[in-house]
């Protein structure tokens, strides 16, 4: 692959993702005959925009921003095995939680938090705060709970898009375990992990490979992504489970029906399984077409923008930047840090930011009027 393609298809996984988001965080928690009663009969299909013209994302992004924080000072640290770098993302994760309820402070160890936007509490999971809470005062306490909300899956596509740019260093297999033990910092249920594995395995997968129609996706998906799973977990009933609503979403979306009756044939997106499975979905009806999957992506009852922000770090994986439509980037919230961060990701930028970022944990190269 052409380095060029490379990094194009990086930028569009973190930064299609981000878009999912922003498009889903205005209608996240309301039924999709209140989305169409307010913007339509086709629902949302624009940003709307805050009074400084800019269309936010959720915790969903700002997590994911965290992750690749965490991945990358751990392996700009030397460190190169999964279990020596969860710990680091850990630690950006409770940077991260420190920004949703505190007074704006630099961090000694993080220079996200250098970012006075992050600082900005964008309706933060009670699972994700609860674990990061227990973490953060017990001094590495376990985590207890048995919880398959979407928190976790919807944070983890910047490990899909290392393993992608690196994968020498992290291939696809363990990309997964990296990505499940990620999502199982704050949420434990099996389906929470599988699924989590599965995202960040899907989208490393599409980066690596071009032109990606549905019958290559359905390939990569499940002769690639669920047969490797299966091959280490052959007697899972939760991956069982996985594995039918996501082989299920993929038949529904070369049926008849419409987007809304299948999607509601697959839940509300507010489990994890299910906004893996309605992300699918909305790819693999769309693969072609960036505006009409996220589009259907948020459109439905439940959890549009973290199914929003799966089903756009897929797509992007497969078009690339170069394919998303201008209206989505024009006013994206901190659009030039998300694509700093996918380059920083992709092996695209510089020692020194590298260095700067990941072992001085300064803000380099950030626009002065983004920082605190």
């Amino acid at each position: 692959m052409q380095t060029s393609k490379l990094q194009d298809k990086c930028r569009g996984s973190l930064i299609g993702g981000a878009i999912g988001d922003a498009l889903g965080y205005a209608v996240e928690f309301s039924s999709l005959n209140a989305i169409r009663k307010k913007y339509g009969e086709n629902g949302i299909v624009e940003y709307p925009l805050n009074p400084d013209g800019i269309a936010e994302f959720s915790d969903d992004t700002q997590m994911s921003l965290f992750t690749a924080e965490g991945l990358l000072s751990a392996v700009v640290g030397g460190k190169t095995f999964e279990k020596d770098i969860v710990p680091d993302i850990s630690t950006a994760y409770e940077h991260w939680y420190y920004t949703q309820g505190r007074a704006p402070l630099k961090m000694r160890k993080s220079w996200l938090t250098h970012v006075k936007t992050l600082w900005s509490r964008r309706a933060p999971g009670n699972t994700c705060m609860s674990a990061l809470q227990t973490i953060s005062l017990s001094k590495g306490a376990p985590v207890i709970n048995d919880s398959k909300g979407c928190g976790g899956v919807m944070r983890v596509a910047p490990i899909g898009i290392f393993s992608a740019a690196h994968p020498r260093l992290l291939d696809l297999e363990h990309a997964g375990y990296l990505a499940g033990h990620a999502a199982d910092i704050t949420h434990k249920h099996p389906l929470s992990t599988y699924s989590s594995m599965a995202l960040a395995m899907i989208v490393a997968d599409c980066i690596a490979h071009d032109n990606i129609d549905q019958e290559k996706f359905r390939f990569i998906v499940i002769n690639r992504v669920f047969k490797l799973l299966g091959l280490y977990f052959k007697e899972e009933k939760s991956l069982s489970e996985l594995s039918a609503l996501i082989q299920k979403s993929m038949k529904l979306a070369v049926s008849d029906k419409t987007d809304t009756d299948a999607i509601r044939e697959l839940g509300e997106g507010w489990v994890a399984e299910e906004t893996l499975a309605i992300a699918v979905f909305s790819v693999m009806r769309y693969i072609d077409d960036f505006e009409k999957c996220i589009r259907c992506a948020v459109n439905h009852d439940g959890d549009s923008d973290s199914t929003g922000a799966v089903a756009g770090n897929i797509i992007g994986a497969i078009l690339g930047y170069s394919a998303i439509p201008q209206k989505y980037l024009a006013n994206l919230e901190l659009h030039d840090v998300l694509l700093s961060v996918a380059d920083d990701l992709g092996g695209f930028s510089s020692p020194e930011q590298m260095k700067e970022r990941y072992v001085n944990h300064q803000p380099f190269n950030v626009n002065k009027d983004l920082l605190l």
